[in-house]
């Protein structure tokens, strides 16, 4: 059986790029500097104006799938400390694509990017190798011969 630090690891280290991806700006425009957790916010009240001028009635309430990023991002190191590696490996894999998604769209709407935005989707790329790497190596450990035969000393033991 491996021995896990949990409390040093790539997973409690994506984790927390994440959450700290949510401080930096994701909008930098000089003086004006707009972090991640305002994003939804200020989305929200430019979708209210422009549904009162549109046909097309969106829903002020979506941006706040945002903000599953760094939900799922404690999860994810809340269930590593408490050693279910598994469950927080699922949630980090769900976290990284919620982020790479969401990354590839403020690229395509936000005019001048910070550096949370480059931090996002780094991490959520480097999230997703990560974790299509480890789950690779474990299912050829898996796949290893097993010795049927045992050690020298137990034969005698046992007589």
């Amino acid at each position: 059986m491996e021995k896990v630090n949990r409390y040093i690891s790539f997973e409690l280290l994506f984790a927390i790029l994440f959450i700290v991806a949510f401080s930096l700006p994701w909008l930098d425009m000089g003086l004006v500097k707009i972090v991640g957790w305002d994003i939804p916010d200020i989305q929200k009240k430019v979708t209210k104006v422009t549904n009162f001028f549109s046909r097309n009635k969106e829903s002020v309430y979506t941006t706040y799938v945002v903000y599953m990023i760094p939900v799922l991002s404690i999860m994810s190191a809340l269930f590593w400390i408490a050693l279910k590696k598994k469950t927080s490996r699922i949630f980090l894999l769900m976290d990284g694509i919620l982020a790479f998604i969401v990354s590839l769209n403020l690229f395509y709407k936000i005019p001048k990017y910070g550096s949370g935005i480059y931090l996002l989707c780094a991490t959520s790329i480097l999230t997703i190798i990560y974790l299509i790497i480890v789950s690779r190596r474990k299912t050829e450990i898996i796949d290893e011969p097993v010795i049927e035969t045992p050690p020298d000393g137990i034969d005698e033991e046992l007589e």
